[in-house]
């Protein structure tokens, strides 16, 4: 008996949901035109406050963490990661660096919904979760870090007869010498894994003999480079080589200009300019 084919009509199914996504607009942009204009700056001798390197160090750290999933999980589809510091706390007067913050770690896996002899189906889930993390670490310094000061003296005078101290009055000296804070700053991090399953739960029916799991191990090995910084009053000297100056600079009456900014070209060298006083 010849099967029959029964035609749908999308136009009289009242159960059928319009779908709301759409373009609501699009634009073709054009390319802004700009012009580049070569970065000058004060020479030397001068003194400038800046950031100064510490100490450039690659840390390992190392994570075993159990993880339990919301749902059980068939598998896992994907899992993102980036790290996050959140301390980096150097003890005054020591080598010590003091590192706090987190992996946080995305996780999408797939769960079971039904399953029948040749398929199974479910729903993609999401996990997003922090794993933290804190260790302390010896550091070598390249540049040695600049702590500040303080100290509370007392200083006593005599009585009038000059043999015995004067209780009458007290005099004092306080003194704070304070320091720039010491910071850090994250160049890079690199996460390597390895995820260990508790399939210890049924769920493939007769479609697979694989277990689902909701419980896993993962085991991790961190590591980030860090720079850490101080600011410090730094001496740059004046520039030991030839400046040619700009061919707009090259005039007699140097009356309006007061100053000169150099700047270096990787074909040309060392090149100069002169400053009006209104440019300042």
């Amino acid at each position: 008996m010849p099967m029959k084919y029964i035609e749908a009509d999308c136009r009289d199914d009242q159960q059928a949901q319009r779908c709301e996504s759409r373009v609501i607009d699009s634009t073709t942009l054009g390319e802004c035109s700009n012009e580049f204009y070569q970065p000058y700056g004060r020479p030397g001798p001068i003194v400038v406050k800046v950031p100064v390197v510490l100490s450039n160090i690659k840390v390992q750290i190392d994570l075993e963490s159990d993880i339990r999933l919301e749902e059980p999980a068939f598998d896992i589809k994907t899992i993102d990661k980036h790290v996050c510091i959140t301390q980096c706390h150097l003890v005054p007067h020591t080598n010590k660096l003091f590192i706090g913050g987190f992996v946080q770690k995305n996780i999408q896996y797939s769960t079971v919904e039904c399953t029948n002899r040749t398929s199974i189906s479910g729903n993609i889930m999401h996990t997003t979760l922090n794993v933290p993390f804190k260790c302390v670490t010896p550091i070598c310094f390249d540049k040695k870090p600049i702590f500040g000061k303080s100290f509370k003296m007392k200083s006593n005078v005599l009585d009038e007869s000059m043999h015995c101290p004067d209780n009458t009055e007290d005099s004092w000296i306080h003194f704070n010498k304070f320091q720039e804070p010491i910071f850090c700053e994250l160049e890079w991090a690199k996460i390597l894994e390895t995820d260990i399953f508790e399939r210890d739960i049924e769920c493939g029916g007769n479609f697979t003999t694989e277990r689902c799991f909701q419980d896993f191990t993962e085991k991790m090995v961190v590591f980030v480079r860090l720079k850490v910084l101080q600011n410090q009053q730094v001496f740059i000297p004046e520039p030991d080589c030839e400046v040619e100056m700009e061919e707009e600079c090259r005039c007699d009456d140097h009356e309006d200009y007061e100053e000169v900014e150099v700047c270096y070209r990787p074909k040309k060298g060392m090149r100069g300019r002169r400053i009006k006083r209104e440019e300042y």
